[in-house]
């Protein structure tokens, strides 16, 4: 059955196909970085927020004073199977889950998974326990729901980019749109899940939107934040409206985002190392190991250049062709001079 929906599935266009021997490499290397991370990772997030969601759902009004999680409350049944596991257990098999899914979204989008394995922002996830797996499980989710037409695939893509809308929730809503009729379908099992959620975890959009305010104005707006902030919102105007095509504009809503997300960790931008941008730009994914070595955080707020280089790749014959017709333009008037 796998190999039939493999076979009759439409892969974005940035797709690179893998050999056999070049899966059984990838393997190979994700076995290992499983088996060093399920050994020395304290996966702090993972034992904190994400596991006091499930516990200890009574802690969630506390967010309004002091913000210990902004992720949607639906994500607890997605957490608790891994929460619930004895033990370390859990903790082991949500590294598992979220290796499995950053494969998935390189082997999809044409990324380089061993050098997404290996990079600062794979590392900061597993040693953690982050989540950003799920943002890059929900993208591919959104792609299969626009191909399969599916409104319920898709509601649970938009459901699960929520848990880290900095990540890649603004191109899920592009591939939610993309859908086509079946977009309202699922736009309403959204709302209706969150008139769920209020009712049996309470207003906690009230709890956080009084946390945020705090939140992007606290310690999370340090150095090691990658964001350029609300002054990038101008980039979306390009990402929508240039003649890209459809994988195309996803990378640069993606890369629009990062930037102009008021909380970019850098290593939420492992997102873009699961597409196929050109190999030099991986330097971002290791210039995050650095501060350990030079004992400066400026490698982190340098990532920032990773969806920068992308929007400049993506855009450069705009840009070239936009400069001829300007020196064209301003050699004309010279001329009639």
């Amino acid at each position: 059955m796998w190999g039939y929906m493999l076979k009759n599935f439409q892969f974005p266009e940035f797709h690179r196909p893998w050999t056999k021997r070049y899966t059984l490499f990838v393997i190979s290397i994700s076995f290992g970085v499983f088996l060093l991370y399920a050994i020395i990772s304290p996966g702090i997030d993972y034992y904190g927020a994400y596991t006091w969601m499930v516990t200890s759902p009574e802690k969630l009004p506390l967010v309004a004073e002091q913000t210990w999680t902004l992720n949607p409350p639906w994500m607890v049944p997605f957490m608790a199977p891994f929460v619930t596991l004895p033990g370390n257990a859990g903790l082991i098999t949500f590294m598992a889950a979220m290796i499995i899914m950053t494969i998935v979204g390189c082997y999809v989008f044409g990324g380089r998974p061993i050098l997404t394995l290996l990079s600062a922002q794979m590392w900061w996830v597993l040693w953690w326990g982050q989540l950003e797996g799920w943002g890059i499980f929900a993208l591919v989710l959104g792609w299969v729901a626009i191909i399969r037409k599916s409104w319920l695939i898709m509601f649970f893509s938009l459901a699960i980019a929520s848990f880290k809308p900095q990540v890649g929730f603004i191109p899920v809503i592009a591939l939610w749109w993309w859908i086509g009729s079946g977009r309202w379908k699922s736009f309403v099992a959204m709302v209706l899940l969150l008139i769920a959620s209020i009712l049996i975890w309470g207003p906690w959009p009230f709890w956080y939107y009084k946390g945020i305010t705090s939140f992007v104005g606290d310690l999370h707006y340090g150095p090691w934040n990658s964001s350029l902030g609300y002054i990038a919102i101008p980039l979306i105007i390009p990402a929508l409206m240039l003649p890209l095509n459809r994988e195309k504009r996803l990378i640069a809503l993606t890369a629009t985002t990062l930037l102009f997300s008021p909380y970019l960790p850098f290593y939420s931008t492992i997102l873009l190392l699961c597409f196929n941008i050109p190999l030099w730009m991986y330097i971002f994914g290791f210039i995050g190991y650095l501060p350990a070595f030079f004992h400066t955080t400026v490698p982190w707020n340098l990532v920032a250049l990773l969806p920068a280089s992308v929007l400049v790749w993506l855009y450069w014959p705009f840009i070239t062709k936009l400069a001829y017709q300007v020196k064209t333009y301003a050699n004309r008037k010279i001329v009639e001079k």
